[in-house]
């Protein structure tokens, strides 16, 4: 079964993600986190392993939505949001990799996007796509298709904390790690 493997962030400045991330109760880096030096802070790509074949990534603006093979079997996220200008092309483009076991989960205000999650392995993959003007269409402007957010484990007091997320359903912090389209922590009580 596929399951979301590695984040590889840009970041201009990779002590202030150490720090988001011991303020929100991580003990160290994430073994499936990687960050590479960078003029923005933003998600590069986002990785899948378990029997997958590499795919034609096209040449467009949905390039970020196909993960990248990778066979390490570190710990996982708890998820990774993916910003998409429509849900059902993205279920289409996605289904030879990943199935199509899509459940919807409505708004999300922090996104400003309807969303749509579907487990992997011990992990979740959510689709955003703005249902109005906000955080997933300022990434799509900004970026094209691909991941804007990740999941983690902990606590934390700083961010917006909201009483529902896409992941759980249930209370979380969002954690914003800079301006603009910059990409987002989901702080997730353990579960």
């Amino acid at each position: 079964m596929p399951e979301i493997s590695h984040i590889r962030l840009s970041a201009p400045d990779q002590a202030s993600l150490n720090r988001v991330l011991r303020e929100g109760g991580a003990q160290s880096f994430p073994q499936w986190l990687y960050a590479e030096p960078g003029a923005e802070l933003r998600i590069l790509w986002w990785g899948l392993r378990g029997a997958i074949e590499p795919v034609a990534t096209p040449d467009d603006g949905r390039a970020g939505l196909f993960p990248r093979p990778v066979d390490d079997w570190t710990d996982a996220p708890r998820a990774v949001v993916l910003a998409t200008a429509s849900l059902d092309r993205a279920v289409t483009d996605l289904e030879p990799l990943i199935g199509a076991d899509w459940h919807d989960v409505g708004p999300d205000p922090v996104l400003a996007a309807t969303c749509r999650r579907m487990t992997l392995g011990r992990g979740i993959l959510v689709l955003a796509e703005p249902a109005e003007e906000g955080y997933a269409a300022e990434c799509l402007a900004q970026y094209g298709e691909g991941p804007v957010a990740v999941a983690v484990d902990g606590t934390t007091t700083t961010g917006r904390a909201v009483t529902d997320n896409p992941v759980t359903d249930g209370p979380a912090s969002w954690v914003r790690l800079g301006p603009g389209p910059a990409p987002y922590f989901l702080f997730l009580p353990a579960g």
